[in-house]
């Protein structure tokens, strides 16, 4: 009978440690999506606002990507979508309402693919960090982050047009 008591008890308790365990995995879960989502609210909101921004005043009826350039000549808001003619554009929006907000086809320049192979063929990067497109002194570029062989962060800007080189920043 002893045996009996003290074997439901343990029985109870292993049931409970299992659910203590079940509802700290859970708490942990939504702990880290929170903390994501969180993250990411000041760049939606950059987003919210740089679509509000161009909002009748450029033909982009399907926006498929977002970049956020922050440069030292200001910061800009990069929209990447469909215009009314199923055509690819890209849309340059100022920060500053000063600015000048800019429209051109993904057409006429080169794609974060060739941004990237033209990277590395030139500087032999051992890990792309990030490929961001940006204005810079009224050029729209490319820049790609990198490491080099020494773990050296690196910039390295890329003329949105020409594919040319803009500009290096390098062992940072």
């Amino acid at each position: 009978m002893r045996v009996d008591i003290l074997r439901k008890r343990n029985q109870k308790s292993y049931w409970k440690w299992i659910w203590i365990g079940v509802a700290a995995f859970v708490a942990v879960i939504a702990g880290v999506f929170i903390f994501f989502y969180s993250a990411q609210k000041p760049v939606r909101a950059d987003e919210e606002t740089a679509l509000a921004r161009i909002d009748g005043k450029v033909d982009l009826k399907q926006q498929d990507g977002f970049y956020l350039y922050n440069g030292a000549n200001g910061v800009y808001y990069v929209l990447t979508g469909k215009n009314s003619k199923s055509k690819n554009i890209i849309v340059w929006v100022p920060k500053s309402k000063k600015g000048t907000v800019v429209v051109k086809y993904a057409s006429d320049g080169i794609s974060k693919n060739e941004a990237i192979a033209k990277v590395k063929q030139e500087k032999n990067p051992k890990k792309i960090l990030n490929v961001t497109l940006g204005m810079d002194k009224g050029v729209p570029i490319w820049e790609v982050s990198y490491l080099d062989s020494s773990n050296s962060l690196n910039y390295y800007d890329l003329d949105f047009e020409t594919g040319e080189w803009y500009r290096a920043i390098e062992n940072l």
